[in-house]
């Protein structure tokens, strides 16, 4: 039998065993066999707010994970990767397969699975969305009650089905015991969230804590909070030189960011937009959606006596004239007189890709383009398939010919004022500048896009056409 003593020196280490793991917690091990640096980012109350240098020995990095479950993901000097939870029964490893651009592979990630799953949902609803863009435009365009009518049944039904795909993915990871790790961050319905919860709490089959989380969410997670404090580690300079990116990685981390930013804020508007916002708030709101595909998908969820509110007659406007240059649509001829003296139309360019760039000479972020368009220029222009054609919205003159002296560019410029146009709205639809339109040989728009960041949509759609 063992002594006292010894009973009291074997109760303490184990005392103290059990308290080591107790705040152990959980661990996250990460394996990069590269000589990129990798950072972890984790994620606090809705913030990313820490970055975390990973030092890396045989190809492996072990993270403490204190008072799991919670949410991860990587960061390099270009772009970070997809979200994976650490939950308090996991053992996740992450596996960097490629750093640039940031591609992982995760095993362990039970919750993970449940949350991406509601993601997918989330994504179908949308394209599902989008499908209807032809005949929701036609309707509003026309006001024809009966088809806009026949549309909102076909956009009630969509919304029913993303619901029951929801609750579904919800009934599987409750029976897993994963349901409050991943319901409060799955951007879905704030409404269908809070009924999920009364009807578990009615089943006495909820925490107080996925009450108070979601709660917190409620009152936090806004469209403007996503806006202004999501991603608040990466729009300060700071934390670009804390990744110790060069000019170029640091600008592509930013257009990434903004990228996933306008998805995340165009999520968290439309479901929450059944809250009764206030007018105010929606007008500014929809002031920050650019995007055509987000502007028709928010005023798709708007009631219709809301679509009809004044107030909102420039987002309206916005969404019609944008709709004139979406993929898809036949670009309409135009015509117009280069600085020297040489006319120009678009029909001249038949037969080759063509990338017309809507910019201004005060336009700070369309003169930051410049430079990429020149090696556009160059690597593709002598084979003769491709061209670009500068068209400014400049209203004075003069600064338009001195800007086009300080850049040199090599391809036709016209100003937008001076030209001739097949059809008028196209050029009205150019509502921010930067605006990139990339043009097929027969003439239809296969990209549109505006602002410096989706620079890179333009580089990766020219690469599928026109080869690397």
């Amino acid at each position: 039998m063992m002594s006292t003593k010894n009973i009291i020196k074997y109760g303490l280490l184990w005392g103290l065993l059990i308290w080591a793991m107790v705040v152990r917690g959980q661990q996250v091990e990460i394996l990069h066999e590269g000589e990129d640096p990798v950072w972890l980012s984790e994620q606090h109350q809705f913030v990313w707010d820490k970055v975390i240098p990973l030092h890396f020995e045989a190809g492996r990095a072990v993270y403490e994970v204190h008072h799991a479950p919670k949410v991860f993901r990587l960061a390099t000097e270009t772009g970070y990767s997809s979200w994976f939870f650490v939950g308090d029964k996991d053992r996740v490893t992450v596996t960097v397969l490629n750093t640039d651009p940031l591609n992982i592979k995760v095993e362990g990630d039970v919750s993970g699975t449940y949350f991406y799953e509601l993601e997918n949902v989330s994504r179908e609803y949308t394209r599902g969305k989008l499908e209807m863009t032809d005949d929701y435009m036609k309707a509003w365009l026309e006001k024809d009650a009966t088809l806009m009518y026949r549309v909102n049944q076909q956009l009630e039904r969509l919304r029913k089905h993303r619901d029951s795909a929801y609750m579904d993915v919800v009934d599987r990871a409750m029976e897993k015991g994963r349901l409050e790790e991943v319901l409060v961050r799955a951007n879905m319905p704030l409404a269908l969230k809070g009924k999920i919860v009364q009807d578990l709490k009615k089943e006495g089959k909820v925490t107080g804590r996925l009450v108070e989380e979601l709660d917190l969410y409620t009152k936090v997670y806004t469209p403007d909070y996503v806006y202004y404090f999501y991603y608040y580690p990466y729009v300060w300079r700071e934390q670009i030189n804390s990744l110790h990116s060069d000019e170029a990685k640091g600008e592509r981390l930013m257009n990434e960011v903004y990228r996933i930013m306008k998805q995340e804020f165009y999520n968290t508007l439309c479901n929450r937009l059944g809250e009764g916002m206030a007018r105010e708030k929606l007008v500014d709101y929809a002031g920050s959606v650019s995007d055509f595909d987000y502007c028709i998908g928010v005023h798709m969820e708007l009631d219709e006596q809301t679509k009809r509110d004044t107030a909102l007659n420039k987002f309206s406007g916005r969404m019609e004239r944008m709709y004139m240059t979406r993929s898809g649509k036949v670009m309409g001829d135009f015509s117009s007189k280069t600085p020297e003296g040489k006319k120009v139309s678009l029909a001249d360019y038949r037969g080759k890709y063509v990338l017309l760039d809507f910019w201004a000479s005060w336009c700070g972020p369309c003169r930051g383009l410049i430079p990429k368009m020149k090696k556009l220029y160059e690597k593709y222009h002598a084979a003769g398939k491709f061209d670009i054609l500068g068209v400014s919205k400049d209203e004075d003159r003069g600064k338009w010919l001195k800007a086009l002296e300080e850049e040199g560019m090599a391809w036709n410029n016209i100003l937008a004022k001076e030209a001739s146009l097949e059809d008028p709205s196209q050029f009205e639809s150019v509502t921010g500048l930067p605006q990139m339109v990339v043009v097929d040989p027969e003439g239809n728009i296969v990209l549109s896009v505006s602002g410096s960041d989706n620079m890179d949509r333009v580089i990766e759609t020219l690469e599928s056409v026109l080869g690397k």
